[in-house]
C-alpha cells in the first residue's frame, strides 16, 4: 500500500504469498507469546517498565515537583501584583519594577514549560506501564493459540511491514516486521534474550 500511496521511489513494488505471510506471523506470535508468558518480569524490565515500587516513587516525586511548580506560579502572581501596586503607589521605581517584572515573568514561563514537561512525563510513564500490563494480559489470553484468526490478529497486531525480498544468497528471503498492539515492534534481540 505504501508503494501505491507514496510512489515507487519511496517503496518499490514487492509481494509475498499470503500463506507464507500467515505462517510467518503465526510463528512470530507464538514465539512472542511464549517468551512473554514465561518471562514476564524480564519483559517488563526490557520494555522499560520499572518495578511498581520504583515507578510509584518516581511518579510521586514528579507529582511533588508539579505541585511545587504550581505553588510557585501562584506565588509569583501574588508578587507581581504586589510590585505593581508598589510601583503605582510610588514605592518602587519604574526601572526596578520593570526588572522585577521581567524576572518574575521569565521564571513563570520556565515553570509553565516545566509543568508541561512533567505532565507529559507522568502521562507517558503511566501509559507505558499500563500498556505493557495490558499486553501481558492479552498474551495470557492466547497461550493455547492453534491458528491465526482475524480475531487474534486484530487483537494482538497493529501492523505488519513486508520488506523488499533479498536474493543475494540465491534464495528469496524477506524480512517481516510485526508491530504489536500497545507495545509496537519488539526487537529480535529482546525475544532472543528472554
Amino acid at each position: 500500500s505504501t508503494s501505491r500511496l507514496k510512489g515507487k521511489e519511496v517503496c518499490p513494488t514487492h509481494y509475498i504469498r499470503a500463506v507464507v505471510l500467515e505462517q510467518g506471523v503465526l510463528a512470530h506470535l507464538r514465539l512472542t507469546i511464549a517468551c512473554v508468558a514465561n518471562h514476564e518480569e524480564q519483559f517488563r524490565k526490557a520494555m522499560g517498565a520499572k518495578q511498581k515500587a520504583d515507578a510509584k516513587r518516581e511518579l510521586t516525586a514528579k507529582r511533588r515537583q508539579l505541585t511545587q511548580a504550581e505553588r510557585r506560579i501562584a506565588e509569583l502572581d501574588r508578587l507581581f501584583k504586589r510590585i505593581y501596586e508598589d510601583n503605582a503607589n510610588g514605592k518602587l521605581s519604574d526601572s526596578r519594577f520593570q526588572m522585577l517584572s521581567d524576572d518574575y515573568e521569565q521564571e513563570q514561563e520556565e515553570l509553565r514549560e516545566k509543568l508541561l514537561q512533567l505532565n507529559e512525563e507522568i502521562n507517558q510513564q503511566e501509559e507505558q506501564a499500563e500498556n505493557i500490563e495490558r499486553f501481558i494480559s492479552k498474551v495470557h489470553e492466547y497461550l493455547d493459540m492453534d491458528e491465526l484468526t482475524p480475531a487474534v490478529l486484530n487483537d494482538m497486531v497493529k501492523a505488519v511491514y513486508v520488506h523488499m525480498p533479498d536474493t543475494s544468497n540465491g534464495h528469496r528471503e524477506q524480512q517481516i516486521d510485526i508491530s504489536y498492539d500497545l507495545v509496537g515492534i519488539l526487537p529480535a534481540s529482546l525475544l532472543n534474550n528472554l
